[in-house]
């Protein structure tokens, strides 16, 4: 051994037989790889996933939190099993507290009150309804509506809003980063918040240690003082946390913030409302070099004549910082899709204030998301369409048409009539209940709510959007994300990362 260690061209040959051994290893397995389809580029339905609402905000003595969940049924064979308990109890445990009735079949709208809950409630799917899965909380008070979709665990969320500084005094009063760890192992998660003056922290928003099953509520009203536009990312360097952001108004309103997509060159933002109040574009670009953004609207005039539209609208972002631009000129009170063009990567949001004789009644959000889109990306649920509330779905298409069909589906799984919209490109198309004559399936109990599947048809270009919940003066936006029944697996050919960790 001692000989073999001081010989240099020894140990070179151990090293190349070493090589030789596992190449040999790679061919040999080569054909095992093309049978399980990890050769080429293939998709796999997903048979497991976790969703976690946060606790309702208490808005009012009245008000009616639920939470509802829906996937798609693909065939007569479909199964699985979905099962809900308040975040800290163990899940799997005989003696966990579950919330609702579990389900084992899709195709089934599940729904739970969560209006007495204090804490966050976990979601768990497995089979058949953990694909195209996805799951909402909705408040419906005589203060307003507010909703917030389920959020799956991640290693990064990020949100775009406004800050405490306000040009028209509606102030926002707090903002609480509600965080959850529903995984089996401990993560350590950090806030991040990019004002317009830069980034802003404190050692309390840094190395939060979450355990399974542990969640809290970090209030950052603090770091968001003398600022009009933030950029918020919630990150963990270990495991991986559901984060949710609650901003409270100054007037006593107050909503969830959806989250929005990662950085990019390019965010699409759809589900602008139309209507009086101030509509407020806010871009965040945690890079180190100054970006500039051109913005453009798309409405529901496919050809309009006037400069706002014909030049996109210019906005110039510090670095690692934020910004914000107002909208109404642009949308002119019409419902909109907004388009933000980066030269570096950046993400995007907009705020909606509906008013009454002046005065500020409610507060929306809406914000960047992924289009509904071929191959895979061809599906999208609205898992909870509540009672007693008008509903409009917001579509807009920009360099294709695009057609949609909307299918109501009731909690038993009987079908309404589904409904076809046209949406041509460059301009915003707004769906509504009241409209076009579609809505809860006839025969189903109004109580049970109903949930809507949306499907893109073949050959139709790619769409974007958005849910709108109205009552009286209140407005809600719910920004729809694909819920892809398969998901892309990445491949891995003639590689040493498929044998060597």
């Amino acid at each position: 051994m001692r000989l073999i260690v001081e010989n240099r061209f020894a140990l070179f040959g151990l090293v190349a037989l070493a090589l030789l051994a596992l190449f040999g290893v790679a061919f040999a397995i080569q054909p095992i790889n093309a049978r399980i389809g990890a050769s080429a580029p293939d998709t796999l339905r997903p048979d497991l996933a976790a969703r976690v609402c946060p606790a309702p905000h208490e808005a009012s003595d009245d008000a009616e939190s639920a939470v509802a969940a829906f996937a798609p049924r693909v065939s007569r064979d479909d199964e699985g099993e979905l099962r809900a308990v308040p975040l800290a109890e163990v899940d799997g445990d005989p003696g966990a507290q579950t919330l609702g009735e579990e389900l084992t079949e899709p195709g089934r709208v599940w729904r739970t009150d969560v209006s007495d809950a204090t804490r966050p409630t976990s979601l768990r799917a497995e089979g058949s309804l953990a694909s195209g899965l996805d799951a909402a909380q909705t408040t419906v008070s005589d203060d307003g509506i507010t909703e917030v979709r389920c959020a799956a665990p991640s290693i990064g969320t990020w949100f775009a809003l406004p800050g405490a500084e306000d040009p028209d005094d509606v102030e926002l009063e707090a903002l609480t980063a509600h965080l959850a760890n529903p995984e089996d192992f401990r993560a350590t998660v950090s806030v991040d918040i990019y004002t317009m003056e830069g980034p802003s922290y404190s050692p309390d928003s840094r190395g939060i240690h979450l355990d399974p099953g542990e969640s809290t509520e970090l209030d950052v009203t603090e770091l968001i003082q003398n600022t009009g536009a933030l950029g918020v990312h919630v990150r963990t360097s270990t495991g991986r946390v559901a984060a949710s952001l609650l901003a409270e108004h100054s007037s006593g309103h107050s909503d969830w913030v959806p989250p929005t997509r990662a950085p990019d060159d390019v965010q699409v933002v759809p589900g602008v409302p139309g209507g009086e109040g101030t509509r407020r574009l806010f871009v965040a670009a945690p890079g180190d070099e100054p970006v500039r953004a051109l913005v453009r609207v798309v409405t529901e005039r496919a050809d309009a004549d006037d400069a706002t539209e014909a030049e996109p609208l210019a906005l110039n972002v510090p670095p690692a910082a934020s910004a914000w631009l107002s909208l109404e000129g642009a949308l002119a009170e019409a419902p909109g899709t907004v388009v933000v063009e980066a030269d570096a990567p950046v993400v995007a949001g907009v705020s909606v204030e509906t008013v009454d004789d002046g005065k500020v009644v409610e507060t929306a959000y809406t914000a960047a998301v992924d289009p509904l889109s071929g191959p895979l990306d061809t599906t999208a649920v609205i898992p909870d369409m509540p009672e007693g509330v008008d509903v409009e779905l917001v579509l807009g298409a920009l360099e294709e048409d695009a057609q949609v069909v909307a299918t109501p589906i009731a909690a038993d799984g009987s079908m309404g009539d589904a409904v076809r919209a046209e949406v041509a490109a460059g301009t915003t198309h707004v769906f509504g209940t009241d409209t076009e004559g579609w809505g809860a399936p006839s025969g189903a109990d109004p109580r049970d709510g109903y949930a809507v599947r949306l499907e893109l048809l073949e050959d139709s270009g790619p769409v974007y959007a958005a849910r709108v919940l109205r009552s009286g003066d209140a407005v809600s936006v719910l920004p729809v994300t694909p819920a892809p029944v398969r998901v892309l697996l990445p491949e891995v050919r003639d590689s040493m990362t498929g044998i060597v960790p």
